[in-house]
């Protein structure tokens, strides 16, 4: 979760359709009387989550923010949330343009692989193909092996078993009998134990030492990762949290 709050953090500005939702929230007008009282934002998050509209820590500072700002600047909500709108279609406009220049790409790309395929297909005909490895016949073998699989409607119990017995033998067991959606749910279980510990230490810990505190979490946890070979992996997971919560 630590993770999930900092890359939240990093694409907030990113995100103006939750920022939205909060300055069209009913219950709005109470939030704002609590940040004029000084409320820390661990304790507005949980209360927003309490009743019923959930956010992110780095989510509710990006609103203190630009509710500062817009104090500041003389500017209603109503307003800021007009210029967060022209901000995300700023973004879409941006998108759509990125999106036709790599289509525009793949479409050059694939006239080139067929014109490659058509001159190898011509050399073929004139050689007979050879594979140059005895491991490409076994990957040829589970890939017609796959394929044959994917056009079978019903497996049967014995088969099944035999297949659980299979990756117990090959996983030697790591995977202690779950299957991988299994594993997925005890990583999310673990994630909301890994919330609930966040929260429980900033509650002891000043709110301008939040960011660092969040900050020191994520650099340790990624050093641990790299120090058993799993930095690659570790990033990889980062990368893809930050795109899930960006949508």
């Amino acid at each position: 979760m630590v993770r999930k709050q900092e890359q939240a953090k990093n694409t907030s500005k990113h995100a103006p359709g939750k920022l939205n939702q909060l300055v069209e929230w009913k219950k709005r007008p109470f939030l704002d009387k609590m940040i004029d009282n000084g409320i820390p934002a661990m304790e507005l998050v949980a209360w927003c989550n309490d009743n019923g509209f959930p956010i992110s820590l780095p989510t509710m500072n990006s609103y203190k923010k630009r509710r500062n700002e817009a104090i500041t600047n003389g500017i209603t909500m109503e307003l800021l949330q007009s210029k967060l709108h022209e901000e995300s279609m700023e973004r879409k406009i941006d998108g759509m343009k990125k999106a036709y220049t790599k289509a525009h790409q793949q479409r050059k790309e694939k006239r080139a692989q067929t014109k490659a395929e058509i001159n190898q297909e011509l050399a073929d005909q004139e050689s007979p193909k050879r594979i140059r490895h005895d491991l490409e016949l076994l990957d040829e073998v589970i890939q017609k092996g796959f394929d044959t699989l994917s056009k079978m409607d019903v497996i049967s119990p014995v088969i099944a078993i035999k297949a659980m017995e299979m990756k117990h033998k090959l996983t030697n067991g790591s995977t202690g009998g779950y299957t991988h959606y299994g594993l997925e749910e005890i990583k999310l279980r673990e994630a909301g134990r890994e919330q609930a510990i966040t929260a429980a230490i900033l509650q002891f810990v000043p709110v301008e030492q939040h960011d660092a505190v969040i900050q020191r979490m994520e650099t340790v946890t990624r050093d641990y990762y790299e120090s058993i070979g799993l930095g690659e992996a570790y990033a990889q997971q980062v990368a893809r949290e930050a795109i899930e919560d960006h949508e």
